[in-house]
């Protein structure tokens, strides 16, 4: 009879995994603005890499700023590529302003910011996969619209929760540059960006997800955010994407290097009246001096959601 009753859980167990919509509580980790004193931070920076590693996380998310000393020369692009490939589960990356748009400073070798772009996306965004040890399928915005260029715009699926990166960086996404290619680089680039978020929360709507997970650099929030600045129209897509969605939302991103969890589009509509984007939750990341990564914890079943634990290493 005990042999019966435990046959019989198996077989609930089954057909619970094999059902449409079934989810399973999963971990990814996100970190970023990392390892900016070169081979001072290299030690911790590997060391990090080995606690993610042990975590086993179904995946995890860069969100940019690779390096923050020296120049953005070809070796130091092939040097970051091996520190990617040392992460066994996969990694997304998604591009910071250090490693293009701020290589036009003459500390970081002065630099023309588009050509470093285009080597950016030839080094780390040359096939629909992630990085890492074992790849996984990306669909990239390159191939499914018009936006041909932006191979870095990436979107994937785990367990009813759809995710997707948007090339946003600091430095005022890159609307400060002062010659006439990268005026017109940023602005095309807005644009793949909007139609990015507004097509992916489509998807998300049209498929029933969960949740949906944004994953970019910039900090939009610190006086850039007006209408007309260099992050509004991402703002507003955003602001309208987690509106017209039902689940919950998490921007994740850096720039600022400070650590920090909360809802960065709270809006209280009135007396009695219930708040707008109380869905939305922002995560920043860890940054230069810490060196360090957020392990998320995402149950699609659960109110909630997204629960946070960082990850830090002391310094050898």
């Amino acid at each position: 009879m005990k042999r019966l009753i435990m046959s019989a859980a198996v077989l609930v167990v089954a057909v619970l995994a094999a059902a449409p919509g079934y989810t399973q509580p999963f971990t990814f980790v996100a970190l970023g603005d990392t390892a900016y004193n070169g081979e001072r931070d290299y030690p911790i920076y590997r060391a990090l890499i080995a606690k993610i590693n042990a975590l086993k996380p179904a995946f995890s998310i860069h969100i940019g700023d690779i390096w923050g000393a020296g120049n953005c020369h070809d070796a130091h692009y092939a040097q970051i590529g091996e520190f990617f490939a040392l992460y066994r589960q996969p990694v997304v990356y998604t591009p910071g302003d250090n490693e293009w748009t701020d290589c036009r400073n003459s500390a970081m070798g002065g630099y023309d910011s588009t050509e470093r772009l285009t080597k950016l996306r030839s080094v780390f965004f040359a096939k629909p996969a992630s990085l890492g040890a074992q790849p996984m399928p990306l669909v990239r915005e390159s191939d499914v619209s018009p936006y041909t260029r932006y191979v870095e715009n990436a979107r994937w699926e785990h367990d009813r929760v759809l995710f997707f990166t948007v090339h946003v960086v600091g430095s005022h996404n890159g609307f400060l540059l002062q010659d006439q290619a990268a005026v017109e680089e940023a602005r095309e680039r807005m644009q793949a960006n909007v139609a990015w978020i507004r097509d992916s929360f489509r998807i998300a709507r049209a498929g029933d997800y969960r949740a949906v997970v944004i994953a970019m650099h910039a900090q939009m929030l610190h006086g850039d955010d007006t209408a007309d600045g260099p992050f509004g129209p991402i703002i507003e897509e955003l602001k309208l994407g987690g509106e017209r969605f039902a689940g919950q939302v998490l921007l994740v991103h850096g720039d600022s290097h400070q650590f920090q969890i909360g809802r960065p589009f709270l809006v209280q509509r009135g007396e009695g009246e219930m708040s707008l984007y109380t869905n939305i939750t922002r995560l920043e990341v860890y940054g230069a001096p810490e060196i360090g990564a957020v392990a998320v914890s995402v149950d699609p079943d659960s109110v909630g959601v997204f629960g946070f634990t960082p990850l830090l290493v002391a310094a050898p």
